[in-house]
Parts: structure tokens; sequence; C-alpha cells
């Protein structure tokens, strides 16, 4: 009889074990969000964290949230009182514009998620750890759900406490309002989040047919980064009109008002969370959301779900064949040749650092001409001086900054790949140089086309604009040698197979940092003194030509400085690299 009773009791826990099998182990959820936090624990306690960044990216949230709030105020003023059949209709007018507002919001997080999502299954370190241990797939999905969610929510109350804040400022609200505003906080992430889930296995489908396309990689990247900058000209241009004048209220006449009625009406789920702040169709709008949101959890949980075993089964996987032709080595080649295409190729066959150099390298001209447009005719109508020449060279020497921040990585992005260089019969000259002179050619063709269209655009003559692209060339060859120099002394190899770097180090936001010095102090100056020399009246000529020059020649020789100072013996000596 015992032995019965054994064998039932045995035969139900394996059974229960089998059922049980699949579904998330919340003890096990909880101990990879510890396994987490002491990971960005760790990160302090080794020195590793990056405070310069950090702070930069809060002064770059700052700085966007006042300037949204100043400038979306004054448009929430002047639009809200926009009249219809020479009557106001605030209500309306409030709902459209909360609408529009959190669409911008919602396809900014749905991107973020994607990207999050993609990282967090397809491209994280420890997935190869946990694909060999007994982990199942929905235990770890929810981990990495919770950890996203936690970044998505972060998100939401910057955002939508930024918009509805400014909103409340201009527009009067009660008590509920805020209340309204905590609990859209809590449920958009959930709703942002399934999108996103819905989206990455198509974005991993796209990622593999490009995986080795990799012109039609760049002619992509760059016409998204180009359309970008073109939007982010239009709202330069709106900002502008702001500043000036309210000529921009006579733009929205009664054809326009009803065309953005008619495409806010349709702009689901933004138009619920924007109903629910004016108090408009509440109890339907609650009801449309709290669906949404379900559906949306329902489907990311079964979408990722199938993927995420595949996606763990991946990374063990060596890399795949690569589908590029092999050509025979015909004859000799010259060695520094050699390492200049070996630096090409590995940034044009990265999709990452191709869009984070050559792309951006490519569209630096526009943001310098946008950013001119706008900045120049700004200052002369608010300053009344004509400031030209300093404005395009701040914007310059910035821009250019930003557009060599990849140079950060010249000795971290070979990965265990500067081991095998550095043992050939090469000398250190011809290995960093290499990385050197592709960085001038690719930034020496970004200055020459921005001068080039200043000067065809009218905006600069032709000698200013020659001017202009010297002085560029010039200190963004200071800003490539620090930061090569500086990767050398701070390298971190990574630990994936194919040496990518996926995490920004704190050279990347040291670079920043210099640029930006550079920026506002040469272009800083000579604007400065050009202003002082028109309230003083006294001549200022050619001063900003010498001013820059003498500069441009001290950085220069500074940069060349610091980039040889015992650089041979260090690079003999070198067997760093570990992260």
């Amino acid at each position: 009889m015992n032995d019965r009773i054994k064998a039932r009791r045995g035969k139900a826990g394996a059974t229960k074990t089998k059922k049980s099998y699949g579904r998330v182990n919340f003890r096990t959820v909880k101990a990879l969000l510890r396994k987490g936090r002491e990971e960005r624990r760790s990160q302090f306690k080794a020195g590793q964290f990056d405070l310069a960044g950090f702070i930069l990216k809060l002064l770059l949230v700052a700085a966007i949230v006042a300037l949204f709030v100043v400038f979306f105020g004054q448009f929430t003023g002047m639009y809200v009182s926009v009249k219809t059949a020479g009557r106001p209709d605030v209500m309306s007018r409030a709902t459209e514009l909360l609408t529009i507002l959190y669409t911008a919001v919602i396809l900014g997080m749905v991107i973020g998620g994607v990207g999050q999502l993609g990282r967090e299954l397809f491209a994280a370190d420890d997935m190869k750890i946990f694909s060999a241990m007994p982990i199942n797939a929905r235990t770890l999905f929810v981990a990495r759900l919770i950890s996203i969610y936690r970044g998505q929510l972060l998100i939401a109350l910057v955002t939508v406490l930024t918009v509805n804040a400014t909103f409340a400022w201009k527009v009067g609200v009660t008590a509920a309002f805020w209340v309204m505003t905590v609990g859209i906080c809590f449920i958009l992430p959930l709703i942002t989040i399934g999108i996103a889930a819905v989206i990455v296995p198509v974005f991993q489908v796209i990622k593999r047919f490009l995986r080795e396309r990799f012109v039609l990689t760049f002619i992509l990247l760059t016409a998204l980064l180009g359309a970008g900058f073109w939007l982010y000209s239009l709202i330069l241009g709106g900002v502008k009109a702001l500043l000036l004048g309210d000529s921009i209220r006579y733009f929205f006449n009664e054809a326009v008002l009803n065309t953005i009625g008619k495409v806010c009406a349709a702009l689901y789920p933004a138009r619920w969370f924007a109903n629910i702040m004016t108090g408009s169709e509440f109890l339907w709008s609650w009801v449309g959301l709290v669906l949404t949101a379900a559906v949306s959890i329902v489907l990311s949980l079964l979408i990722i779900k199938n993927i995420l075993e595949r996606a763990l089964q991946a990374r063990n996987q060596s890399s795949s064949v690569s589908i590029l032709k092999t050509t025979k080595l015909t004859k000799r080649g010259n060695r520094f040749t050699a390492l200049l295409k070996k630096e090409f190729l590995m940034i044009f066959r990265t999709p990452s650092y191709m869009f984070s150099y050559f792309s951006v390298a490519f569209i630096m001209p526009l943001m310098v001409y946008f950013c001119m447009d706008v900045s120049a005719s700004l200052v002369e109508n608010l300053v009344g001086l004509d400031c030209r020449l300093e404005l395009a060279l701040f914007l310059t020497i910035l821009f250019g900054a930003l557009t060599n921040i990849f140079c950060a990585t010249n000795i971290s992005r070979d990965g265990e790949m500067f081991y095998t260089v550095k043992a050939m019969p090469l000398s250190f000259k011809t290995v960093f140089f290499s990385k050197i002179i592709l960085c001038l050619i690719v930034t020496a063709i970004s200055q020459a086309a921005s001068a080039v269209i200043l000067a065809a655009t009218g905006a600069l003559g032709g000698w200013d604009s020659l001017f202009i692209a010297v002085a560029g060339m010039l200190f963004s060859f200071v800003n490539i040698a620090v930061a090569t120099r500086y990767d050398f002394n701070h390298a971190k190899f990574s630990t994936e197979d194919d040496g990518e770097i996926k995490e920004s180090s704190g050279t990347v936001s040291t670079i920043i940092v210099m640029g930006m010095v550079l920026s506002f102090a040469v272009g800083g100056l000579v604007f400065v003194l050009r202003v002082l020399s028109q309230l003083r009246q006294f001549e200022y000529g050619g001063l900003t030509y010498i001013i820059v020059s003498a500069l441009a020649a001290v950085a220069v020789g500074l940069a060349a400085f610091y980039l040889l100072f015992r650089l041979k013996r260090k690079y003999y000596e070198f067997s760093g690299g570990g992260i």
C-alpha cells in the first residue's frame, strides 16, 4: 500500500513539474533583477562609471526640457486662442495639441523600446550564459520586460510630466489633471513595449537582410538621418517664427484647423490620452487604453515566447558564413594602404560604426547649413549685427567635433586584432597614422562640402567659406589626435566575437566635452569680440582670421605633442584592452 501511495505521489509530482515547465518562475525573476542591480552597482565600485557622460546627458535633458517649456508654452498660448468661425474653442485646440505631442512621445518610446528589446534579447552579453542555464524563455523575458519597463517608465515620467506641466502653465487645470497624469505615466510604457515587441521580429529580419548589404545600409541610414535633420530644421524655423513675431498665428486658418482635427481624430491611442487629460469622452478613452494595454501585453508575451528561444540558441552559434566574394591576392600591396583599407572596411561593414561616423559626416554639412540659416537671421534681427562668419565658425567646430566622436574608438574597436597588428613588422607610426589619415580624409570631405554649401547658398562669401573649411579641418585634427591617444591610453576591447563596441565609454564623453569647449572658446571668443567692436565702434578688421589662425596653430601643436609623446615606448609595452 505504501509503495502505491509513493508511486502516485511521484506521478503527481512529475505531472506538476511537467506542467510548471515553461511557466514564469518569479523567484528566478527576482534573482535576475537582483543580478542586474548588482551589475550596475559594480560599475560604480570598479570605477567604470562614465561621470562625464552622465553629466552631459543630464545637461542635455535639462536643456531640451527648458527649451521645450519656453517655446511650447508660447506656442500653446497662441494655438489655443486661435478662433474658428470667429469664436475660440479652447477644448478642441487643447485636445489636438496634446494628441500630436503624445503621438510624438509614443513614437519616440516605441523606437527606444525596439532598440532596447533588440539589445536585451539578441545582443546582451549574458544571453550566452542564460542559454546554458535551466531558465525558461518566459521567465527570462519577464525579467527583461520588467527591466525595460523601468526604463520606459522613466522616459514617460520625464516627457509626459514636461508636456503636461507646460500645458497646465498656459491652460487652467484641476487637481484631477495631475492624478490622470500619474496614471498615464504608468500605463503608457505597457502600450509602447507591446508595440515594440510586435516590431522587433520585423526589425531583426530587416537587420539580417541588410547584414552584408553595406552600400544599401549606408544609403538607408544616411537618408533616415537626413530626414531627421530636415525635420529638425522645420522645428528650428518654427522656433524662429515664434521669437520674431506672431505671424505663425495666421497660418492656422479654418481649413488648416479642420485638417488638423481630422488627423488628430485618428491618432489612437494618443487621442485617448488627450481626451482623458481634457475630460472629453473620459470613460470610453480609459476603456480603450486599458484594452489596448492588455492586448499589448498578451501580444508581447506570445511573440517573445516564440523568438526568445531562437535568440538564445543564436547567441551560441558561430557567426554566419559571409556572402561576400573572396578575391585572391594578385600582387604585393603597400602596408600603409592595406591598414587604411582595413580601417575603412571595419567601419563600413559594421552598421553601428557606419551610422555613427560615415552617415553623420555625410549629413554634417546640412546640419551646419540648417543651424546657420536660423541662427544668423535670428541674431541679426534680435541684436542687429551681422556675425555670420563667427556663427559659422562656432557651428563648424561644434558639429565637426560631434562628427569625430567615433575617433574615440580608434584603438578599442580593433579588439583582439590590435595584438595581431602589433605582432606584424609594422612601425607604430604606420599603425596610428593609418587610423588618423582615414579620419582626416572623411572629415576633410565633410568640411569641404559644408564650405561649398555655405558659399553656394550665399550664407558666406567664397574666401570666408574657404577659411571656415581650413579652420574646421585643423580643429578636427585636434579632436582626432587627442581622441586616438586618449583611447589608446584607456583602451577597452569588446569580448564579443565580432569585437564590436556596443556601449559608449568615458572616452566618448571626454571628446564631446573637449569639442564643446573648443567650439565655445574659439567661436564664442570671436563672436563676443565682434559684438564688442560694434558696440564700442572700433575697427574690427580681420581680427577673426588672426585669432582663429593663432588658436588653431597652438591647438594643433599641443594635440600633435600629446599624440606622439612617448607613443613608441607605450605602443611596444601595450598589453591592456581588457574590460
